[in-house]
């Protein structure tokens, strides 16, 4: 699928990037060398994998930060129909739980780690937990981690 993937703001001694999917669990980037310059000013990426919901755009250079950009993914309809009725099925963003473990704090966010993500309801959300503990959401994408750093497992789809 293409995307259009546009960073905002990008520090000094960030990129190159490399982009990955939450398809494979981040693990083989779709593309590589990606200029800081061209995400800036909006970057089509044509090699995005099929049902993808987060991207991470993740900096190559000095600084090897990333980010994770959750994508809005449309809902998707099915039709069919026989001779005597028709049925549609619409399929919404699956809901899914996330364990959230803390690993280190961050210089804004001393003794805690940061996060965001989108619940279940499609509501953007922010939530903060000591490093030292864990946490679960049930959220449409994998969570953000915005200050500090966390492991994140994914536990399946929520329960109703």
């Amino acid at each position: 699928m293409t995307v259009l993937i546009t960073l905002t703001v990008a520090g000094a001694d960030s990129g190159p990037f490399n982009l990955f999917s939450n398809i494979d669990g981040f693990t083989s980037a779709f593309e590589t060398g990606v200029s800081k310059a061209a995400l800036l000013a909006g970057y089509s990426s044509a090699l995005v994998p099929d049902y993808t919901t987060v991207i991470r755009v993740l900096s190559t250079g000095d600084c090897t930060n990333y980010i994770d950009i959750t994508l809005d993914a449309p809902t998707t309809t099915t039709t069919s129909s026989s001779s005597s009725s028709t049925t549609t099925t619409t399929t919404g963003i699956p809901c899914i739980s996330y364990e959230m473990i803390g690993v280190l704090d961050g210089p804004g966010c001393v003794g805690f780690v940061n996060y965001s993500y989108t619940d279940c309801s499609g509501v953007f959300q922010l939530g903060s937990f000591s490093v030292s503990s864990s946490e679960t959401v049930c959220g449409q994408s994998l969570p953000t981690i915005t200050c500090g750093s966390a492991t994140i497992n994914n536990l399946g789809t929520c329960l109703p």
